[in-house]
């Protein structure tokens, strides 16, 4: 039996389409019911808006298995050097996609905006490739996260999860997360994520 070796790395400029294709396998899930169009159209917009940006990105892990980008992870924290994005122009992007969705977007985006303290690192997205589930790649991108941290001197490691996310929600505490508060969604907030809210979880370091 041929056992894969599972690399954890930071992100390089050359992962940007694959590790962008990773994301929105979770992204897609949340921004389909905004913009009404799949995962291609909402690929091509996360890029066109320079929503992450294609160079220099201290924020990003990803989890490489033989050549192939099997996992990423999004991470916010204080002083986090970042390259300023390529994007298109406003009229070009309302153009490309109109503006309502551009609008619809926009508002999914602050939704999920987080402000960061000095002593957090807040975990924004982290997603393993269907290809690549059940080999532990999870648990691995946690363990580099808690290395990161330490390095860092910050205090406590963030996320949150939508409540119907049970598999996420039950790894999560077995790698010491405790519940610190919830976010009941509105009623359309919960067509659109199928949960009835957003878990907001810590481990203390």
């Amino acid at each position: 039996m041929h056992i894969m070796e599972v690399l954890i790395r930071r992100y390089e400029e050359k992962d940007f389409i694959e590790m962008l294709n990773v994301t929105m396998e979770l992204w897609n899930l949340k921004m389909k019911h905004y913009t009404k169009k799949g995962i291609d159209i909402n690929t091509s917009i996360i890029k066109d808006t320079g929503t992450i940006p294609s160079k220099l990105n201290e924020g990003i892990i990803v989890a490489e298995v033989e050549g192939s980008i099997a996992g990423v992870v999004h991470l916010d924290f204080i002083g986090k050097k970042v390259k300023e994005a390529e994007k298109m122009s406003v009229l070009k992007l309302v153009k490309k996609y109109g503006l309502v969705r551009l609008l619809r977007v926009r508002k999914m985006g602050k939704f999920f905006e987080h402000k960061v303290k000095e002593d957090e690192l807040h975990v924004h997205g982290i997603v393993v490739s269907n290809r690549f589930r059940s080999m532990g790649i999870g648990s691995k991108l946690f363990k580099e996260i808690e290395n990161i941290a330490e390095k860092k001197n910050l205090k406590k490691i963030t996320l949150e999860v939508l409540d119907s996310n049970i598999s996420a929600y039950n790894l999560y505490k077995r790698l010491g997360f405790i519940d610190v508060a919830k976010s009941v969604f509105s009623r359309q907030q919960q067509q659109y994520f199928k949960s009835n809210s957003h878990v907001y979880m810590m481990k203390k370091l």
